[in-house]
């Protein structure tokens, strides 16, 4: 005697078996938005994001920039800031003043990249009055040395 199958709850997975192979069944539709398609699920169902709920601040996305040019640069991708922003199509100032954000002090590079910075850290403030020390950039930033 078979035991009766029991029937799964909508909007559930199911996984069975056809023959030697397992099927899982997924439901979900597909709708597009702004030209890419996004899985919609149904309404009971509980999504768990392996991306960020907020994208990266604006202080992140800048010392990534930085640190990808100086790359650019110490490949010899560009023989130099003047020459990178003339491949970017980007100022050269602007070029030059981003760059200097990969000579941040370790410190202060993990409090942007873990969304920790202070309130009186910013974007403009440090691609104007970056100093060369560290223990500058730290008091600057107002993080103490660790």
């Amino acid at each position: 005697m078979t035991k009766p199958k029991k029937k799964a709850k909508p909007g559930t997975p199911v996984v069975r078996r056809d023959g030697e192979t397992i099927v899982i069944d997924v439901p979900m539709n597909l709708r597009r938005r702004s030209g890419r398609k996004e899985v919609v699920l149904p309404p009971d169902a509980v999504a768990t994001s392996a991306l960020p709920v907020k994208p990266p601040a604006p202080l992140a996305l800048a010392v990534a920039r930085a640190f990808r040019w100086q790359e650019m640069i110490e490949a010899g991708e560009a023989e130099s800031n003047s020459d990178l922003a003339r491949k970017l199509k980007l100022d050269q100032s602007y070029v030059a003043r981003t760059i200097r954000l990969a000579s941040l002090a370790p410190s202060i590079m993990e409090a942007i990249l873990n969304g920790q910075e202070s309130g009186g850290m910013s974007l403009l403030g440090l691609r104007r009055d970056l100093p060369l020390l560290w223990q500058e950039q730290q008091e600057l930033a107002g993080l103490e040395e660790k």
